[in-house]
């Protein structure tokens, strides 16, 4: 029924890379740039995907160092390797993945972490 897709290890964390990449791309273009791309990313959270005020400044760096990390894990150290290392790596993986799951909370940031202050300072 579904299409038998046999994804190596090393494809698997080259596509986490490269999806840690875009997302940390696209949070500092809508954090940190005046680009006509920035406002294209702070729109994105203003109307169907408003997941809450946090999402541009806690959830989408949080995500793409959580991408970036497990795809250096899955790089570095294939399924079936053992050691100390490949946990530590999962377990940072982990953290960033539960710190985008609080950033779904509607608790207050500091200021500088809004795009809404940056735009100000610019």
């Amino acid at each position: 029924m579904y299409p038998d897709m046999n994804l190596s290890d090393t494809q698997v964390g080259v596509g986490c890379l490269v999806l840690g990449a875009v997302t940390m791309v696209n949070w500092w273009f809508a954090m940190f740039s005046d680009h006509w791309y920035g406002d294209l990313g702070r729109s994105f959270g203003e109307d169907e995907f408003n997941v809450g005020r946090n999402t541009i400044s806690l959830i989408l760096p949080a995500v793409g160092v959580a991408f970036s990390i497990g795809g250096c894990g899955m790089l570095l150290y294939p399924s079936g390797s053992s050691g100390g290392m490949p946990k530590v790596l999962m377990g940072a993986t982990l953290f960033f993945v539960v710190v985008a799951l609080l950033g779904l909370i509607p608790f207050p940031l500091p200021a500088p972490m809004y795009p809404e202050w940056q735009m100000e300072k610019r």
